[in-house]
């Protein structure tokens, strides 16, 4: 898999193949909508005297829904939506798929029929196509806006929740990881976390740069930030539960020279786009803050390896076979992202 996911590019090119043959358009949602226009949905659709008790105040029903440790809690996210109204979108999506309620695409497309100010226009459509066809025996599956999107702010909204819930997973694997740790290795722990952020943040800035001033920038920034952090992560769970290749000075020497090589390449080719695009020094600013923030990760990483595996092999053969095996990761990363399109 290449380094630069354009997933959230897609978002914006292509609905979700579906078993019908033609997309729906403004009229076809009309419509489809016309018969929920007197349409009452059951009791479990409308809120009671209890609900608004207890959700009046309420500012934000999202959190019950898009809850970052993977706990949603669907009936106080139907009952708070009820209540408050603005969250028709996540409405159809709990009828749809029965989330901790009898399944009603009766009510699925009621709620959606009133979601227009919720989510782009095609967003819409394509979801009220989707329950369409889940009410004809068409289609299979779970109702997710995500799987809908075409607009920036809606792949901007997805990727922020999809970040928000990994955080809590790389938290817990971090966290198992520190266990395994003994004391003195712990601050060095802590320093190697806070650059691995670093370059994660640094290399989706990077990745996201031919996105920049559109829509969909930052939804590529998050996208790219989930990418590089899951792969830092298992990095970082790899060379903690086994040693890198043994690397002698020659080797590391020429993991350096590769390094290099590649990156004055990569750098030659955001010079030549910078000039192109007429972006001023952009396109090189983002690459050189990625390759400097990969400087400290690199030397943080030699400083916690060689405390994780103290007593296994001289400090100085730790610190070649750790530097040699992320020097040619990091080659390999930087000529991936040469070749991207």
């Amino acid at each position: 898999m290449k380094i630069l996911s354009w997933i959230a590019l897609a978002l914006l090119t292509s609905l979700p193949l579906t078993a019908q043959d033609d997309f729906w358009d403004e009229e076809d949602a009309r419509k489809a909508c016309e018969p929920f226009l007197r349409y009452l949905p059951g009791p479990a659709g409308r809120p009671t005297d209890a609900d608004r008790k207890t959700f009046e105040r309420e500012k934000n029903c999202f959190g019950h829904f898009y809850d970052p440790d993977g706990r949603p809690e669907y009936d106080k996210a139907r009952r708070c939506c009820l209540v408050r109204g603005d969250c028709n979108r996540e409405l159809a999506m709990i009828f749809a798929n029965g989330w901790n309620t009898p399944r009603d695409l009766g009510a699925a497309m009621y709620f959606l029929c009133r979601a227009e100010d919720e989510m782009a226009p095609a967003e819409q459509w394509s979801m009220l196509q989707f329950v369409d066809g889940l009410r004809a025996g068409k289609e299979k599956g779970n109702l997710d806006y995500c799987e809908h999107v075409t607009s920036g702010m809606g792949a901007g909204w997805c990727a922020s929740v999809e970040l928000d819930q990994k955080r809590a997973e790389w938290e817990r694997r971090a966290a198992a990881v520190e266990r395994t740790l003994k004391p003195e290795a712990r601050p060095a722990f802590a320093a190697l976390r806070k650059a691995m952020d670093d370059l994660a943040n640094a290399d989706a800035n990077y990745m996201a740069e031919p996105n920049r001033g559109g829509t969909i920038h930052s939804a590529v920034v998050l996208s790219s930030q989930v990418e590089r952090n899951d792969d830092l992560l298992a990095t970082l769970e790899r060379y903690v539960q086994k040693r890198a290749p043994a690397a002698t000075p020659d080797a590391l020497q020429k993991a350096d020279a590769a390094l290099n090589t590649a990156y004055k390449a990569i750098l030659a080719q955001a010079k030549a786009d910078d000039k192109e695009y007429e972006t001023g020094t952009a396109g090189q600013d983002v690459l050189r803050d990625a390759q400097r923030a990969w400087i400290p990760y690199r030397d943080a990483w030699i400083t916690f390896y060689r405390l994780r595996w103290k007593g296994a092999a001289p400090a100085e053969a730790l610190d070649r076979e750790i530097a040699a095996a992320l020097t040619e990761k990091r080659t390999r990363e930087l000529n991936e992202l040469g070749a991207e399109p």
